[in-house]
């Protein structure tokens, strides 16, 4: 079985570079893009199992993003986790309304990061058998 595909976009090098490995190390495949533009179609075309998107990507608004996946059929399941170095809780609850799974300020343990990418990941994996 192919390890599932985690889809980072992340216009912060550091923060993706650091995500990407614990993510590597946990079995996950990492792809990313530094670029919120053409991210819909990126998404269509690797079909990720879920989604980590930065809330203050340079070109392109996240929340935008986050609405324009939960209006298509194929995504509007995809599980999203929006991050932020500075995300205020109206970032997060605005995250939240239009559809983010869950919302983390940058600051987090790596472990319990990945630890809840799993969690996500199952409760998308048991929805699709319902």
């Amino acid at each position: 079985m192919l390890p599932t595909k985690i889809l980072l976009i992340t216009a912060d090098d550091a923060m993706a570079s650091s995500m990407g490995t614990r993510l590597s190390q946990s079995g996950y495949q990492v792809l990313h893009t530094s670029q919120g533009t053409g991210a819909l179609d990126l998404i269509r075309l690797e079909k990720p199992g879920l989604l980590v998107l930065d809330v203050e990507l340079p070109d392109y608004n996240s929340l935008a993003i986050i609405r324009a996946l939960r209006s298509e059929g194929f995504t509007s399941r995809l599980p999203v986790i929006l991050i932020g170095a500075s995300l205020r809780e109206q970032d997060a609850l605005l995250g939240m309304e239009v559809g983010a799974d869950l919302c983390l300020c940058e600051t987090f343990h790596p472990q319990v990061f990945v630890a809840r990418v799993r969690s996500l990941l199952r409760r998308s994996e048991m929805a699709k058998n319902r």
